[in-house]
């Protein structure tokens, strides 16, 4: 899958075609895809597509006009959530090879935004109510308030701890007091610096598993 960046442009061409996929079954036309980004240019169209298909996001079969197949996406369809394991070095937090399978969640519980679900592991959150092999529903974002649970990318793993801070300084604070803080440095000085990557909105639980 493509670790590519995506231009605000290329991007928000996926997500119309994601959109439409989800909800009608099919590709929009050139002339919808044109409108629904306001362009005029059906070339300019064209040319987004192909530099979506050049960085690994898409798949066209010659001679067919909407037969487009998408290989990563940007956006998920609605009320499934992905869950992510262990995340490949380079790689973006969503691709594929991230995740271990999906829940199936109430669009109501889960509002607006990208979310993914996180299986916990562990005890170092036990006191706030969240045990071994609970679920955490996160909504994807790049900062949170002190107090909140998040979830932080610490390398190629992903970890839940509560954000707290200390005068200027923010550090990541278990729910258990075996656990040691974690300074949080921001911007991230490094690949394995800590990095938020979400908010903890709510928690899912099998109790048939857990008998």
């Amino acid at each position: 899958m493509s670790s590519i960046s995506l231009t605000a442009r290329q991007e928000r061409l996926l997500r119309i075609i994601e959109t439409s996929i989800d909800k009608k079954g099919y590709v929009p036309t050139l002339q919808e895809m044109a409108q629904a980004m306001s362009i005029s240019s059906l070339q300019g169209v064209k040319d987004h597509l192909a530099a979506l298909e050049r960085k690994g996001y898409i798949r066209r079969s010659p001679g067919r006009r909407r037969a487009i197949e998408i290989l990563q996406r940007v956006a998920q369809p609605e009320g499934n959530v992905p869950i992510i394991g262990r995340v490949a070095a380079g790689r973006p937090l969503l691709a594929i090879e991230n995740q271990q399978g999906s829940l199936n969640l109430s669009s109501e519980f889960l509002g607006t935004g990208t979310h993914f679900a996180l299986r916990v592991q562990g005890d170092s959150m036990i006191e706030a109510g969240i045990q071994e092999g609970d679920y955490v529903i996160v909504r994807q974002k790049e900062a949170a308030d002190p107090g909140m649970i998040v979830v932080v990318r610490l390398g190629e793993e992903v970890t839940v701890k509560r954000l707290k801070k200390k005068g200027t300084v923010l550090f990541l604070e278990a729910a258990n007091p075996a656990y040691d803080p974690i300074p949080l440095t921001q911007p991230a000085q490094s690949a394995s610096s800590p990095r938020i990557v979400g908010i903890v909105i709510g928690l899912y639980r099998d109790f048939e598993k857990k008998r």
